[in-house]
């Protein structure tokens, strides 16, 4: 228990001003003397003193001839401070998406996080993402597949426009999705069930979230447990572009088509 205080400890010291990761990570650079890192760093001569102090009892620097570099132990823990910042920048950034995909996006590429586009909403601009998925659905190339956890007017507005030229979409829903359809949008319903362009699929669990695939892009979209759509990540083919495409492959084998599920409701109604 002692050692991990005294390392908890350590990692407090270092993480407690970004000056000693500054001169830390300047010492990796080039060894330095006081003076020096005062000009480079920014701050008094006495704080250079204390953080070089700290540096040398944790044994991650040493003094020679005046000038102080780092150890082998110093330049790992430089290191790996380093991957840890970046990290967690990037999950302040990409943090309104994760939280509101589910579990099934534990498996999402992190490369994907770093080459996409990110929309969210916020603060300021709450439909955000929003716009931006409307924007993407209208410029949609190709044939579509799509994962939908909700419905609503303008996607279904869209999705009839892409319907009268020559696209084909591939949808899965869910249950809740279907009633929702039946009850509010029960013309758009039948002219996707009943056209030859599209088909619907209805998914035999809750979805959590969504994705759409057209010839050349994806991009995944998040919402909230009101439906608000939150975050849309988008990218062109590549690695989130797979994933994507897996993710609704896999929603679609677990899936029932709805002109089956009409089918097993009429023979169940005949009875």
């Amino acid at each position: 228990m002692q050692q991990d205080q005294a390392v908890y400890g350590d990692i407090q010291f270092l993480t407690g001003s970004p000056h000693r990761r500054a001169v830390l990570s300047a010492l990796c650079d080039e060894p330095a003397r006081p003076h020096e890192l005062c000009s480079d760093i920014d701050v008094t001569r006495t704080t250079i003193q204390r953080i070089l102090a700290g540096f040398r009892e944790r044994q991650w620097v040493v003094k020679h001839d005046g000038d102080y570099r780092p150890t082998v132990i110093g330049r790992r823990v430089c290191k790996q401070y380093s991957t840890l910042h970046e990290e967690v920048t990037r999950a302040r950034r990409f943090g309104p998406l994760a939280a509101h995909l589910g579990p099934n996006a534990d498996d999402l590429p992190v490369a994907a996080l770093e080459t996409g586009r990110l929309t969210v909403s916020q603060e300021g601009s709450p439909l955000a993402a929003l716009s931006r998925f409307t924007e993407w659905l209208g410029a949609v190339e190709g044939d579509m597949r799509a994962v939908s956890p909700v419905v609503a007017r303008p996607f279904n507005d869209i999705g009839a426009e892409l319907l009268s030229g020559d696209t084909r979409i591939e949808f899965v829903i869910d249950s809740t999705v279907l009633e929702q359809s039946k009850a509010n949008y029960e013309a758009d319903l039948e002219l996707g069930a009943d056209h030859d362009q599209m088909t619907i699929h209805v998914h035999e669990d809750p979805l959590s979230l969504g994705v759409a695939v057209d010839d050349e892009r994806c991009c995944v979209v998040a919402y909230d447990d009101g439906n608000n759509l939150k975050a849309i990540l988008e990218a062109g083919r590549g690695e989130l572009y797979d994933w994507a495409t897996e993710v609704f492959e896999r929603h679609r084998e677990r899936s029932i088509p709805l002109d089956r599920l009409y089918d097993a409701e009429n023979t169940v109604g005949d009875r």
